[in-house]
């Protein structure tokens, strides 16, 4: 009987060291910082005198600055400085990424989402358009400066989703770097496009992205 006890006790001990303590440990959750600096083409230049650019001049953050109005959100993520960073499903922000190695370097794809609110006249917070970032990048190795990829986004102040597949990520100098599940870049753009609306045209004159813990 007591024999029985005992291997009863091992299977029970066994069950829960499969439970609590011997699966595959969870994984950190997905995180970015990401600011993207929206400006318009200088309509002296022929080649944009057609151009507008309804968003307006302005920095696109994940996170975004909660309190202040989509206009005057300021810079808080270089190719030095980390800034704050969105966590995946914590605080209404979403992060998904992976950066995969392929050939040479690493393909990458990756997706902010920021959760946005504003200070009204009151000063009552108030729940706005959050912004949305999404990054493709087909291959990117270290110390690139001129990587191909494709950017959209949307936030409160654009209402609407630009595009534009004219972009070059650069992982040179500063603190930029890429490695299997992080990429720190920086990123460039030209005829940032509202699709539905032709003419609409900005520029991305600078831009800085960080994604860490992503699938790799």
């Amino acid at each position: 009987m007591r024999m029985a006890r005992n291997i009863a006790g091992i299977g029970v001990l066994g069950w829960l060291c499969l439970v609590a303590a011997c699966g595959d440990p969870v994984p950190p959750a997905a995180q970015a910082g990401v600011s993207i600096h929206i400006q318009e083409y200088d309509t002296k230049d022929p080649a944009h005198s057609g151009d507008r650019c309804p968003p307006s001049r302005h920095w696109v953050n994940v996170p975004y600055e909660r309190g202040k109005q989509p206009t005057s959100q300021t810079q808080r993520t270089s190719a030095t400085d980390h800034g704050p960073t969105a966590v995946n499903n914590q605080d209404g922000d979403k992060v998904t990424c992976s950066v995969k190695p392929k050939g040479s370097g690493f393909s990458v794809s990756a997706e902010a989402y920021g959760h946005a609110e504003i200070d009204d006249l009151n000063n009552a917070r108030k729940e706005i358009s959050p912004s949305i970032i999404r990054f493709t990048i087909p291959q990117i190795g270290q110390g690139d400066t001129d990587a191909p990829g494709v950017i959209s986004l949307q936030d409160h102040a654009s209402l609407v989703r630009y595009e534009t597949t004219q972009c070059q990520f650069s992982t040179e100098g500063g603190s930029r770097e890429v490695a299997a599940g992080k990429i720190w870049a920086s990123v460039r753009c030209e005829m940032l496009a509202d699709i539905k609306s032709p003419g609409a045209n900005c520029q991305v004159d600078t831009g800085f992205l960080v994604f860490e813990n992503c699938a790799q």
